[in-house]
């Protein structure tokens, strides 16, 4: 039933276009979705007075969009196959029956709206698959790259509810397997249609002009035959008829450990040869990306347990665990005092992460899923959560905090100790409620070093975990909670500008932006929607200005910027701030995240392959669990334009 309001919130343009994405039925309004959305996970809750005492608590944070859900939530509470979770991850061994079984429940996880991370995992380690040509009884191994056609191809577009899905996947290997070349090399198709077929012509060109032995110009026709031929099945046909590059649908990453870093460092050729490949594809085609399975399991609750990620990066998972998401959004507990200055209200922040916890702890038990795996694995065993964050870039601006500062750092740390703290004591206080996660007696004395995590001694004295882990005590137990992991920080794409927020904590990529929205329920039709950054306004730029933002997005070449560079320094985007504070900001959030965080660092055009790997190589060092980087203008289409200049080029 359709919630009655007294008071409904005005959204702007731009939100009302994502909003039409998870209204359902005659709901026409915000406090539409979340009168259903607080209800439906609320009836986790045992009685009836609980069940409603929660669903207001969960009214508080929603409506005024203090904490937004995922957006499986926000579609699936009480709708079509009530799938309410993001992501998964699967796993397959290297049997036939396991291999039908990854592409099968691929398709039905896609059905309820969920992603999924797949890794193809060294010999002898989870998720092997033997390479291509290797001998068995009845012929010779397809190899794993093979089997991800399969996966990729058969999940193409799914209808879910009203709405046709394409699967969205992270294909991750390990570096060790015999197969990484093909692996890596898997997505260089995606300019066939342009600079392949350009340079096919300029050769047939040549030629024709060349003045040689008709027998030598067949057999440059021969081998150019099969160069197109080999690009041509390499690639497959969309819907509309066109030619897509191979996994379309997936991000690619290749998993590095220690050992791959020592040998780095030993100047082992195989390992430098697979190092550049890396980043000469990654400048071409902005994959693979890194996932470092070392850094992502030293600081991991459950690090015996992870294989993958979930498409976006942000939460490292065990086979057939899936990511819960919710961010807080952070301008909200921003207060103006009368005197102009920025005050947080800390309160009001703690009290929303506790109400965000509890809701996203009952949207396990209340949500359908794909497989009876998953279903066990996500309510019985792990229960994890990913409480993250967005808004951060816009807090920036209000308080005049310059992304590459020093002072940013340390507000990282004022705002996620505070976060993480609060979520975890939560997470303890529902453990006591109504149990731990089951997991908890093969995890529980794992130290990560985690200062957000307890630990109490035999006399009742507690410790945070940093304590404990440089502590000799040997009586030290760690306080129970409901969940193996809590905290993850998402894109949080859609749902931020929904909010009309930033996104995470990435700087803005313009202070002008157009973003492709679909405005059907088919995903038929797109338009671009134009977002105008609203801390501009308090700037009260000239109308040249104005006129230059909306050209470039930035701040850099107006009269205003030049004239009061520190607050222009806490408006640079994306692209105006280096490389490496990218990564220290990522590293320094990663301290107050149990599980990861999903970061793109972009990249001027002119970025060079060189930078790449200093990026890589500092991000390993920095303690990053993951990395990806996007080099401006390396996708012809891209969803996000900066200023009107690069919408219309």
């Amino acid at each position: 039933m359709v919630a009655t309001q007294s008071f409904i919130t005005e959204l702007s343009e731009s939100q009302k276009a994502v909003l039409q994405k998870y209204l359902i039925e005659d709901e026409v309004s915000w406090e539409d979705v979340v009168h259903r959305v607080a209800t439906y996970v609320a009836s986790a809750e045992s009685t009836p007075e609980q069940q409603s005492y929660w669903q207001e608590k969960f009214l508080s944070i929603l409506q005024p969009m203090k904490f937004v859900p995922g957006g499986s939530i926000l579609a699936n509470c009480d709708h079509g196959t009530r799938g309410l979770l993001n992501c998964f991850v699967l796993s397959a061994e290297d049997h036939i029956h396991d291999i039908t079984k990854l592409v099968s429940d691929s398709v039905l996880t896609t059905k309820f709206r969920g992603g999924v991370g797949i890794n193809i995992g060294a010999e002898g380690s989870k998720g092997y698959i033997r390479q291509k040509g290797a001998p068995f009884q009845d012929g010779k191994a397809l190899g794993p790259c093979a089997v991800l056609d399969m996966v990729s191809e058969n999940s193409k577009k799914i209808t879910t509810g009203n709405k046709a899905r394409r699967g969205a996947f992270l294909f991750s290997m390990n570096w060790k397997h015999p197969d990484i070349w093909e692996f890596i090399q898997a997505k260089t198709q995606s300019t066939i249609d342009a600079n392949f077929a350009k340079s096919v012509m300029e050769e047939l060109a040549q030629l024709a002009q060349q003045d040689e032995p008709s027998q030598g110009k067949q057999e440059k026709l021969k081998a150019l035959h099969t160069e197109v031929g080999t690009a041509w099945v390499e690639t497959h046909l969309n819907p509309e008829g066109k030619r897509d590059r191979r996994w379309h649908n997936a991000n690619i990453s290749v998993q590095l450990d220690d050992e791959f870093f020592a040998k780095l460092d030993q100047g082992d050729e195989e390992a430098n040869k697979l190092w550049q490949a890396m980043a000469e594809n990654a400048h071409a085609t902005a994959d693979p990306g890194l996932l470092l399975i070392d850094n992502a399991k030293r600081r991991s609750p459950i690090r015996d347990f992870v294989t993958c990620t979930n498409p976006c990066g942000e939460i490292f998972l065990p086979p057939n665990s899936a990511c819960n998401l919710g961010s807080l959004v952070l301008t909200k507990f921003v207060r103006r005092t009368a005197e102009g200055n920025i005050e947080i209200d800390w309160d009001d922040l703690a009290e929303t992460v506790r109400i965000a916890i509890r809701f996203l702890d009952n949207v396990l038990d209340v949500s359908e899923f794909a497989t009876p795996d998953q279903k066990h694995n996500v309510r019985d065993v792990f229960r994890q959560l990913g409480l993250g964050i967005m808004g951060w870039a816009d807090y920036l601006k209000l308080a005049r905090i310059p992304y590459d500062s020093a002072r940013h750092l340390e507000e990282i740390d004022r705002w996620g100790s505070w976060i993480a703290a609060h979520a975890y004591r939560t997470s303890e206080a529902i453990a006591a409620e109504k149990g731990a996660c089951g997991v908890w007696d093969q995890i529980k004395d794992i130290q990560t070093g985690n200062p957000f995590e307890r630990w109490m001694d035999s006399e009742g004295n507690y410790y945070n975990g940093t304590e404990a882990h440089h502590n000799d005590r040997q009586d030290l137990t760690q306080v129970p909670r409901r969940n193996s992991t809590v905290l993850s920080i998402a894109p949080t794409g859609s749902i931020a500008q929904l909010a009309a927020c930033s996104w995470a904590f990435e700087p803005d990529f313009g202070l002008t932006l157009w973003k492709q929205v679909f405005v059907d329920a088919s995903r038929s039709q797109q338009n671009w929607v134009q977002i105008l950054n609203p801390y501009l306004d308090e700037l009260n730029l000239p109308e040249a200005d104005a006129e230059i933002v909306k050209q470039t997005g930035s701040l850099a070449d107006t009269n205003y910027g030049k004239q009061h560079p520190e607050i222009a320094r806490s408006f640079k985007i994306a692209r105006e701030i280096p490389p490496g504070w990218h990564i220290l900001v990522q590293s320094k959030w990663q301290s107050w995240i149990d599980s990861s965080i999903s970061k793109t660092i972009n990249l001027p055009a002119h970025a060079t392959v060189d930078e790449i790997k200093q990026i890589y190589r500092l991000a390993e060092k920095a303690g990053l669990k993951g990395v990806t980087i996007y080099r401006s203008g390396t996708l012809d289409s891209e969803p996000i334009k900066v200023g009107n200049s690069e919408k219309d080029s």
